[in-house]
């Protein structure tokens, strides 16, 4: 929604005499960079947070985290740095239409809009435009799931239709015996404690596969960027990928769970090799 809103700022560049397009700084610079938008986002929350219309939809939320991800996400849209990784408008909030967000609420986000733009000295003809450019957001906000979605989100998780607990313990330690005994990749684990490595393991694809979230360790990228400097590469997240294949066929895992596990793996690719 307030993407949509800031894009009213960058339209309608003016001409010089020549007819020739002037040049103007970002919208992140013109309204003044880092601090600007720390207050546009600050005023925003603050008003959402005090409106019993509206924040039962915060509860539970990290207020930090999220004011740092909204920063993140204007600096972005205001044409700064970006540093910022968000869903689209259906999936960022579907969530909370299964909570109950619906048009009276969405009206009351766009009457706390236009109070920040008022108390930050917007015109309002200018908060009129953004009113109408937030409205056009109106269908893809309060879209909610689609079918597809909402059929994953009622089957039993990855981690219950593998076999939960016993059935991850298992796997972990047969992977690791087929790891340590290829030559290909068991060079990584030179000097590691495997004990403590599959209990890491262990708990992190626990939680990776929908189960019980007592994972604790790095993410990925930290937690490989050591080996990615001994040399890790793609070459060795296929043969690692390989290897989980093969352990879980040795369990009779069906070829469609294996796939989603191997769709899983590769998803984290890119983090992994530090890209």
């Amino acid at each position: 929604m307030l993407k949509a809103f800031f894009r009213l700022f960058t339209g309608g560049s003016s001409a010089d005499n020549t007819g020739a397009p002037a040049q103007q700084a970002s919208l992140y610079d013109r309204i003044g960079g880092e601090a600007a938008v720390n207050a546009a986002v600050d005023i925003f929350y603050r008003k959402v947070l005090a409106d019993d219309r509206i924040n039962q939809f915060f509860e539970g939320v990290d207020m930090e985290k999220q004011a740092a991800k909204q920063k993140a996400f204007l600096t972005m849209a205001f044409g700064g740095p970006n540093n910022y990784t968000g869903e689209d408008m259906r999936k960022g909030h579907a969530h909370l239409v299964e909570k109950g967000l619906n048009d009276s609420h969405f009206d009351a986000v766009m009457e706390n809009l236009a109070a920040t733009l008022k108390e930050l000295n917007v015109p309002d003809d200018l908060i009129a435009e953004a009113a109408a450019i937030a409205e056009s957001t109106r269908k893809d906000v309060l879209a909610g799931y689609t079918e597809e979605e909402k059929a994953a989100m009622n089957q039993p998780s990855l981690f219950e239709r593998l076999g939960g607990e016993d059935a991850v313990n298992a796997a972990v330690d047969i992977f690791y015996r087929k790891v340590l005994a290829d030559d290909r990749v068991n060079k990584f684990f030179e000097g590691v404690d495997m004990e403590k490595q599959a209990a890491k393991q262990k708990a992190f694809l626990t939680m990776a596969f929908g189960g019980p979230n007592n994972y604790t360790g790095e993410d990925m990228r930290k937690g490989h960027a050591h080996l990615v400097e001994k040399g890790l590469n793609d070459s060795h997240v296929d043969v690692i990928i390989e290897l989980l294949g093969e352990t879980l066929k040795e369990l009779g895992v069906s070829d469609d769970l294996i796939a989603e596990v191997a769709a899983i793996a590769n998803s984290v690719r890119d983090d992994v090799l530090g890209r």
